[in-house]
């Protein structure tokens, strides 16, 4: 009985020691093929898969609720909202640094200055930050091409992950508008301040996007509703609208410095902002029931011209040459270092 015991005990010994060992050995095969289909079907690499990146507070305006998302995978979604996913690899890499940067300035996280919106650090709302297009609009608007549009938008992400602009060690303000018009211009024309790395510059092909001029026609009594509605000291009247509005003075750019309305003198960007013009470089003409308004450019010109870089990638620059041609002095910085 002992004997047996004893011959017993040593045969599951060497099974077992056999059988760990081919255990162990499988574990290993199972790793290996485990990380390679991991590799070779999911990860960065995979069209809808999230890319990696750092934690976002988003205030979705149309849900009207705070999420959090993954930063690289909220910019595949503004980039593809901000700029046509048509426009070359180059002009979208830009995008997105430009979106990151921008992105980065408002998170708390990284000492910027949230949007507010729900507690958020920035929102889905294009009046107040970015534009957003979630998958659903996203399928809707590519319809057969959604595939191979969200393809190139996240390869433009994924290609640029984690980099920044930035201006004495700190993120700047990336501003982008659609088409200069062939001019930038300065920051401190537009909105509140000057930034040294926001000032005019040529933007070479913008002569070629579709809305690099436009012409619409006012009827005299809408153009007068719209001002005096706005600046009712401005008092201005139908019949005498063509003695009334008079450019004053221009920028270096071509757009609007000062124009006088009637009794008082606006600037270019609130006369734009009052008639809902494409840009702040117009003309004006009249007709007895009439007053046509030609502008150059669209948007307000500061930063980056997304027709412009789309220009200059067709003309073979890359785009970190694109970003520091549009934002003078500036650094491109790696965020995850």
């Amino acid at each position: 009985m002992n004997a047996y015991r004893r011959r017993k005990n040593v045969l599951p010994q060497n099974i077992r020691a056999l059988l760990l060992a081919a255990g162990a050995l499988s574990l290993i095969i199972l790793f290996v093929r485990g990380c390679l289909y991991a590799k070779n079907e999911g990860g960065a690499g995979d069209g809808n898969a999230p890319l990696a990146g750092e934690p976002l507070r988003v205030y979705d305006a149309r849900l009207k609720k705070t999420v959090e998302m993954d930063l690289e995978e909220y910019l595949v979604h503004v980039v593809a909202g901000e700029m046509p996913a048509s426009f070359e690899a180059e002009a979208l890499k830009a995008q997105a640094v430009a979106a990151r940067t921008y992105t980065v300035r408002r998170m708390a996280s990284h000492g910027g200055t949230p949007c507010g919106r729900g507690g958020a650090d920035i929102c889905t709302d294009s009046t107040c930050c970015q534009a957003y297009q979630s998958e659903a609009r996203l399928r809707e608007n590519w319809g057969s091409e959604y595939a191979a549009n969200l393809r190139r938008v996240r390869d433009a992400v994924e290609a640029t992950a984690g980099e920044i602009l930035t201006y004495d060690g700190l993120p700047i303000e990336a501003l982008f508008h659609s088409n200069a018009g062939g001019v930038t211009e300065d920051a401190e024309h537009v909105f509140a301040s000057a930034q040294p790395y926001l000032v005019s510059v040529t933007s070479p092909g913008d002569e070629l996007a579709a809305h690099y001029t436009d012409t619409v026609r006012l009827t005299r009594a809408e153009v007068t509703k719209a001002l005096n509605k706005l600046y009712p000291n401005a008092d201005v009247t139908a019949k005498r609208l063509d003695r009334e509005l008079k450019v004053l003075s221009r920028y270096a750019s071509g757009r609007v410095n000062q124009i006088s309305v009637g009794d008082v003198t606006l600037t270019g960007r609130q006369f734009r902002q009052a008639l809902d013009l494409a840009s702040a470089n117009f003309s004006l003409a009249y007709s007895e029931k009439y007053v046509t308004v030609t502008t150059v450019g669209y948007g307000h010109g500061v930063g980056m011209s997304q027709y412009g870089a789309n220009a200059m990638a067709k003309a073979g620059s890359g785009y970190k040459e694109i970003l520091t041609h549009y934002y003078t002095g500036v650094e491109i910085a790696s965020l995850y270092k």
